[in-house]
């Protein structure tokens, strides 16, 4: 489900591990019950934009995904992308759900997917309530066509939409309002690199590049557009503040423009003045 991986157990090992196996070329579902004791579970990704449901019972699931970090309470669940390594922490070990939902079965309802992915879901939440059950119903179904297995599996993912609803209505703002600023905070600890792209903002965020542009686009804007207009406020600053210390060159590329022409060219568009003639009025007004 998330590629290649190794367990390592705190106290005992895996000798009396067992489980339960549901396996559908569009989904597959397992429970396995671990040991009682600390487990940490690092996996190095398939290589491909399938999705990972993972949910302990017994006790918190702490997930290490890219750069980010999520502790989930017993019964919660979280959706992840299978792309990259992740470490799964079981802090007191128990049973452990997942499901793995190949990139071919979510091809109809990847919008769903991509804007509940990276994201813990109480146990409380009725539709995440609607799929776990499910998913319990499928495992213990062992004998199924393959007529009756496609339909089954076709109403798992016509519950993941359901889900996606849930979630916009019950904050219709709050997530990407938090998710939009966390961004801009990375965006202005980047400002000076000249190489910063909205793809090292995805990878960061664990988020699609379409996704962060679709945040920006409700507040206004876009991606390229706010990264400029940071750069050349920054820019402006240091300028009005510097008093002629530093060549105005050596700010421009120490705010992450690569390009001194095209600082100029968008500096007079934004501002109405060249940046020279601006220092000059600064210095003569000192």
């Amino acid at each position: 489900m998330l590629g290649e991986a190794t367990i390592t157990v705190e106290d005992g090992d895996l000798a009396g591990v067992t489980g339960l196996v549901w396996k559908h070329q569009e989904l597959s579902l397992a429970t396995v019950y671990l040991p009682r004791t600390a487990l940490r579970l690092t996996a190095h990704g398939v290589g491909r934009p399938d999705i990972v449901m993972l949910r302990a019972t017994d006790g918190p699931l702490i997930v290490h995904h890219r750069k980010q970090s999520f502790e989930m309470a017993p019964r919660d669940v979280i959706l992840l992308p299978s792309d990259m390594m992740s470490e799964i922490v079981l802090p007191e070990g128990g049973r452990l759900d997942c499901a793995h939902l190949p990139h071919a079965g979510i091809t109809l309802a990847r919008k769903s997917v991509d804007r509940i992915l990276l994201r813990p879901f109480s146990a409380e939440c009725l539709p995440l309530q609607l799929l776990t059950n499910y998913a319990g119903y499928l495992l213990r179904q062992d004998h199924q066509d393959k007529e009756h297995a496609s339909m089954m599996v076709a109403h798992f993912y016509s519950l993941l939409p359901v889900l996606a609803q849930y979630v916009a209505e019950a904050a219709p703002s709050a997530v990407p309002q938090s998710r939009l600023e966390a961004i801009k905070g990375m965006i202005e600890e980047n400002l000076a690199d000249g190489s910063f792209s909205i793809a090292d903002v995805s990878q960061a965020e664990g988020i699609t590049p379409r996704a962060i542009q679709k945040l920006f686009s409700k507040a206004g804007t876009t991606f390229s557009r706010y990264v400029l207009e940071r750069r050349l406020v920054l820019a402006k600053t240091r300028i009005l503040a510097d008093n002629a210390a530093t060549p105005i060159s050596q700010i421009v590329y120490s705010v992450g423009f690569n390009d001194l022409s095209y600082f100029n060219r968008t500096f007079r568009s934004r501002y109405g003045i060249r940046p020279t003639d601006l220092r000059r009025m600064t210095t003569q007004t000192v």
